[in-house]
């Protein structure tokens, strides 16, 4: 059996008292291709310790000056840690157990033969080769997460800043949103921009997967149609948008649902494309509510949709609000449709207050789906 580990010869210090017992394994282990060292005390296989970094000691209990023991708890904190197998003149099970239990890898009895010196010898650097090569692996482990989790934090804050900025108040409107990712990156996303002072495009889309493949395809979503916003028939906007996502949903096997609406703060005329999503409601004042009822299928399912434009009208006080099918699973009662959204949201004086209101609680639980609502608010 080879000592070598690496192709490094292995060292190793026999601390005991004893000099010819120590000079004895010596030659056993030199005479097997060991390199061995001696120390006759706990003072001098302290100086050894700090001029060499042993793979192994062997060591008596009872040292002139001091308790193995006490030596054994400071090779314990070494890096590299040392194999340690203790040696005793005592055939006590007690003692045994509290070196193993200290950390060492065995506790033999005197005399111990040559055979078994060696064979302790052997095993207990196997065992330190494979504890040492478990750790370094588990260091990568952890270097790797813990690089991996930093590239999802960053891509989490870029993610969020590509979000606008909520609450947004316009001229004659306001807008607010709140988003609550159930993963550092999401499939869901909100967005809105004006074209012009006049008209605000709105939109709240939900990938169906989650990570970052979901994350990906939902910044192409938003890029194409924030492309596509400038055009004058919404349907042909949204198909061009659909048109661009096409090989990306294919390779993967998605869809996405999608409300995209154009408003006009001047008339509180709205223009919509209800793409498969359909969690929508029109507050009217605080007390009554309506549905949008047109609707399209969802981006993906089919290669030749049309999408249905619908059309609604804002009257000064009036509230669309449309979320995401993760505010389901925190409210299950907003998936019966004719259910008034909650009395304190619909009374809820700011438009922030209302989309937080509906969220409540996302941030604090453990999400199985993103939570996003999105409501305009004609002034």
């Amino acid at each position: 059996m080879d000592p070598r580990d690496g192709g490094d010869r292995q060292r190793l210090l026999i601390v005991e008292d004893e000099q010819p017992l120590a000079q004895a394994m010596a030659r056993t282990l030199r005479s097997r291709g060991f390199e061995a060292d001696i120390a006759l005390s706990g003072a001098e296989a302290r100086q050894r310790f700090g001029a060499v970094d042993y793979a192994l000691v062997l060591m008596d209990i009872r040292l002139p000056d001091e308790s193995g023991y006490g030596l054994l708890g400071e090779l314990n904190k070494k890096v590299p840690q040392p194999a340690v197998v203790m040696i005793s003149g005592v055939d006590d099970p007690e003692l045994g157990r509290a070196a193993v239990d200290h950390g060492a890898y065995g506790y033999y009895v005197k005399p111990v033969g040559a055979t078994e010196l060696y064979l302790a010898s052997v095993n207990a650097l196997r065992r330190r080769s494979l504890e040492l090569e478990y750790r370094a692996n588990l260091e990568r482990l952890e270097s790797m997460v813990a690089e991996r989790a930093d590239q999802m934090a960053r891509a989490a804050a870029l993610q969020a800043g590509m979000l606008p900025v909520s609450p947004l108040r316009g001229q004659g409107f306001e807008i607010a949103a709140h988003f609550t990712p159930a993963r550092e990156i999401s499939g869901d996303f909100y967005d809105w921009n004006q074209p012009d002072q006049r008209y605000i495009v709105i939109t709240l889309g939900d990938v169906m997967g989650k990570g970052l493949p979901a994350a990906i395809m939902m910044a192409t979503v938003r890029a194409a149609l924030r492309g596509a916003s400038r055009h004058e028939d919404m349907e042909e906007g949204v198909y061009l948008a659909a048109k661009v996502m096409a090989t990306a949903l294919e390779v993967n096997h998605a869809y996405v649902t999608l409300f995209h609406a154009i408003y006009d703060s001047e008339t509180g005329d709205l223009r919509y494309i209800d793409a498969g999503h359909g969690w929508t409601r029109l507050l009217r004042g605080a007390t009554a509510q309506e549905m949008l009822t047109e609707r399209s299928a969802p981006i993906g399912i089919f290669p030749d949709s049309k999408f249905t434009v619908g059309s609604a009208h804002l009257n000064r006080g009036d509230t669309l609000v449309v979320f995401s099918d993760g505010l389901i699973d925190l409210r299950p009662d907003l998936a019966t449709k004719d259910v008034p959204l909650p009395y304190d949201a619909r009374h809820a004086a700011d438009i922030q207050d209302l989309v937080d209101i509906l969220a409540q609680g996302a941030e604090s639980r453990e999400l199985t789906d993103d939570v996003t609502v999105l409501a305009l608010r004609r002034l």
